[in-house]
């Protein structure tokens, strides 16, 4: 049975109805308070695993901005209790099959709508032909032919129930009567539900960090919160362990069979370690251990007396054992859910997990370990909804799973938030505001992030200055027949040397990569970061800087062209907003970068439409004349760049 769609009203900040269609995987993303936990508590609520959850209540669920208007109107009889959830399910095949033996094609189409509100009573409904209903009845009563004649032209339990009734009635006659009364006090479609369908409808089994084991617990005030029904949402994953063990809560604290006991517990432990390193990448050397004795004066408080059960996790290779309650929250949260949904699994209940932020505290690798699991769970059976606001946990693959959550009540105004619908969920992107799509946009950055750099030679320059310059000028070089940089390297602007360390760990961590760059003065200049730290980023011998070829303490790529040269390059750039051409006289100073000492000079020159400096502008203008400037490039600026690319490519 799968859950198809899902619309959920007057429940917290859902005033008006909103609904959303629920594939295998789904996603609900959206800004803090948007709405995503009370879309899946209303719908938990509908078939909770744990049947005490299953209750609404109007005092702490209606939207509180209507609900005196509410609680007036129904006392008053104006309007009915508010439904809060409705889910429609798809029937398969399997499940059919009993259900099509005694009544064949009794359902128009095979669909289950489940929905619950403030009366807090369960309804189902299903699109039954009655018709149908009463000759499914009548093939299977093995009547007389004369008793089937009469019969025959019966189309409605009422008119079947009557003719029976003035039949003279033998033992099958009598049964049918029986059976046929059974079904009109119940109701046609209730009777089909509560025998055929009813057990095969999936439980909601809801999980949040307030599930989480505490790590230890007292045997004596667990049994006791277990009988007086006082069970707390940390309890649960326990007594899961507990199940998962074939123990009970007398068993476990019973001495008499420790040495049982201890091994039913190390076998489910082994059990949930085994399924925990399957999809737990951080740390491969963790096994999980409990251990049970009597309370200490020293334990922490109620649990000095009785029985106390603690879990702890060994790290076999630091050979040593840390209690689970101090172990990171996104373990604990791991291997507590895992615990309460592997007693679920033991039982063949069909389940549909409702997981609420489950990856608040992972590290980025462990969401994808997480999303591994869900994968892999799908596959088995279990429908998952997940509300997150990770990218990490949003698949680059499905984009189709992902629904957005927004209140638009927290950015009305006052006049418009008494006629709000409140939260709603989109599957169109460009519905809600950008805010709420922050997730998906994070998740397709990184995405983009990691298809950016399909080559294996990547090359980092400072700027786009950079990648304008080494690609005209290798140009030039090849339609002479000398070395220019070969095809195979891409290059990068990454905006300065801060930025090096970063890009040389995400390209490497991708793939096998070459990684170079080629930086100038500029680059390094206020950047805060060490030369020699840049070159361990590369392994030394992949990291060029530009002084190296200009035999000068600063350098950026201008510096490898003739002083008039370049000079010709910023005056074709800038034609139309200089008042007059600039000249080698105006620069003032030595051992400065070329662009350094033009930018002083511009800067003291009132240019049109209040133009500034920008180093692409003569790269840009090269890059468009390069091959009608080529005589005019020096025999020593063409050597230089050959001498750059011959490095470059020797690498």
């Amino acid at each position: 049975m799968k859950l198809q769609n899902v619309e959920v009203a007057n429940y917290k900040c859902i005033r008006k109805p909103c609904q959303f269609d629920v594939s295998d995987i789904t996603c609900l993303i959206g800004k803090n308070e948007s709405g995503k936990t009370a879309l899946l508590e209303a719908l938990y609520r509908l078939n909770p695993l744990i049947t005490a959850d299953g209750s609404f209540n109007a005092d702490d669920d209606y939207p509180r901005i209507d609900v005196e208007d509410y609680r007036i109107e129904v006392a008053e009889g104006k309007r009915e209790p508010a439904v809060v959830t409705k889910a429609r399910f798809l029937l398969e095949e399997g499940e059919l099959r009993e259900l099509e033996s005694e009544f064949p094609g009794i359902l128009a189409k095979p669909e289950l709508t489940l929905s619950k509100g403030y009366t807090n009573e369960l309804f189902a409904e299903l699109v039954v032909d009655e018709k149908t209903a009463v000759k499914g009845l009548l093939e299977k009563a093995n009547l007389e032919a004369q008793a089937m004649k009469v019969l025959a032209k019966c189309s409605t339990l009422t008119e079947l129930s009557d003719a029976l009734k003035g039949l003279e009635r033998n033992k099958e006659a009598a049964s049918l009567l029986s059976l046929v009364s059974e079904i009109q006090s119940k109701g046609l479609l209730d009777y089909l539900y509560r025998k055929f369908i009813e057990p095969k409808v999936p439980k909601f089994l809801y999980f949040s960090e307030f599930y989480q084991m505490q790590g230890q617990v007292n045997l004596q005030a667990l049994a006791h919160r277990f009988q007086n029904n006082q069970l707390l949402e940390s309890d649960h994953p326990l007594l899961g362990l507990i199940d998962l063990a074939r123990l009970n809560l007398e068993e476990i604290s019973n001495p008499q069979r420790a040495l049982e006991r201890d091994n039913r517990l190390e076998g489910a432990s082994n059990h949930l370690t085994k399924h925990l390193m399957k999809y737990w990448s951080q740390n491969r050397h963790l096994e999980i251990h409990f251990d049970i004795r009597p309370g200490l004066p020293k334990d922490p408080e109620g649990m000095q007396t009785g029985t106390n059960l603690w879990g702890h996790v060994y790290n076999s290779r630091q050979k040593v054992h840390t209690l689970l309650g101090r172990r990171s929250k996104g373990f604990v949260w791991y291997f507590s859910f895992l615990a309460w949904f592997s007693q679920q699994e033991k039982r063949k209940m069909p389940l549909i997990l409702l997981l609420d932020e489950p990856a608040l505290h992972l590290h980025g690798s462990a969401q994808r370990d997480l999303l591994r699991f869900l994968e892999d769970e799908s596959k088995s059976g279990h429908q998952v909804i997940y509300t997150t606001q990770s990218p990490f946990m949003i698949d680059p693959e499905h984009w189709d799973r992902v629904r957005i959550v927004e209140d638009g009540g927290a950015e009305a105004n006052e006049e418009s938030l008494a006629e709000g619908a409140g939260t709603q969920v989109y599957a169109d992107v460009q519905a809600p505001s950008l805010e709420s799509v922050l997730s998906l946009q994070e998740a397709l950055g990184y995405r983009l992030s990691r298809n950016l750099f399909p080559d294996p030679y990547n090359l980092a320059v400072g700027g786009v200055a950079d990648l304008l310059f080494l690609q005209s000028m290798s140009s030039l070089l090849a339609s002479v027949g000398r070395e220019g940089l070969h095809a195979r390297w891409t290059i990068t602007p990454i905006g300065g040397a801060r930025n090096l360390p970063i890009f040389a760990v995400l390209l490497h961590q991708t793939e096998k990569r070459q990684v170079a760059a080629l930086l100038g003065s500029a680059d390094l200049e206020k950047q805060d970061v060490a030369e020699v730290s840049l070159r361990k980023a590369l392994g030394g011998g992949n990291f060029l800087l530009y002084t190296e070829f200009t035999r000068s303490s600063e350098a950026d790529i201008e510096d490898l062209f003739e002083v008039d040269f370049y000079l010709d390059l910023v005056n074709g750039a800038y034609r139309d907003v200089l008042p007059k051409p600039l000249t080698k006289g105006q620069l003032r100073g030595s051992g400065v970068r070329i662009t350094g000492l033009i930018d002083q000079v511009l800067k003291s020159i009132p240019m049109k439409n209040n133009a500034s400096f920008d180093r692409c502008a003569p790269a840009r203008f090269f890059a468009a004349n390069s091959d009608s400037m080529k005589e005019q490039i020096s025999k020593e600026t063409y050597a230089r760049f050959e001498k750059i690319y011959k490095m470059l490519n020797s690498i």
